[in-house]
């Protein structure tokens, strides 16, 4: 019976981990909020994008793009850009993932972000 402690608390972490294969598939911003508030900002060409094998792409305005591996801890994403020299590593919490919705917060200098993206049929 005192070995059987540990099983609620597998049960929590697990709840905490994210879904990698939910992850998996293109993803197209939808919505961009700092401090509360949406931000105006053009997303029509702002893509995430997961392959298998834990790779990940990034697309932005302007032709921006990075790539590389990431991984998963708990509620953090960690997306290593390896298109720039030395290799830069993104860390992004995942504040909800379903099926079809990702809502992540990012850092841009001092401000935090949020940003929602839907999934690509």
């Amino acid at each position: 019976m005192k070995k059987l402690w540990f099983l609620p608390a597998l049960a929590l972490i697990s709840a905490c981990a994210l879904d990698a294969d939910r992850l998996t598939g293109r993803w197209r911003a939808v919505a961009l909020y700092q401090a509360g508030q949406k931000v105006a900002a053009p997303l029509d060409s702002v893509r995430l994008i997961f392959h298998g094998m834990a790779r990940f792409e990034f697309h932005s305005a302007g032709f921006y793009y990075e790539t590389g591996p990431f991984r998963t801890s708990g509620k953090h994403l960690f997306l290593t850009d390896t298109t720039q020299h030395p290799s830069k590593e993104h860390t992004l919490k995942v504040l909800y993932l379903s099926d079809d919705t990702l809502k992540i917060q990012m850092k841009k200098e001092a401000a935090e972000q949020v940003l929602f993206l839907a999934k690509d049929k």
